[in-house]
């Protein structure tokens, strides 16, 4: 996660007019991540929110809200590993995004 977004960051560094909104899915499998701990994920996307980044999180299968918060992200989404709720929660995220897209323009 951190050097995915560090990537998007550089890849930003000479743009000046551009919105930016971080996605992050995931099943709640152990991605461990051997480049950036927790607090600097955390320091990461502070600094970005002051830049009008906006990051939301969804996942299942732990507590989606209390990490979220550990990387100061509060826009969230919970769902379970089933074809209905699946679908609900792509069509969620796709309506969200698609609101963020418009507010932006």
């Amino acid at each position: 996660m951190g050097f995915a977004i560090a990537k998007l960051r550089k890849s930003l560094e000479h743009k000046t007019d551009y919105n930016v909104l971080v996605t992050i899915m995931t099943d709640g499998e152990e991605n461990a991540s051997k480049e950036y701990s927790g607090k600097q994920i955390k320091q990461l996307v502070e600094e970005l929110k002051l830049q009008k980044w906006t990051f939301t999180y969804i996942g299942t299968d732990h507590d989606v809200d209390a990490f979220a918060m550990s990387i100061s992200i509060t826009n969230t989404m919970t769902f379970t590993k089933n074809e209905a709720d699946m679908k609900d929660m792509f069509d969620k995220e796709r309506s969200a995004r698609t609101k963020y897209s418009e507010k932006s323009v």
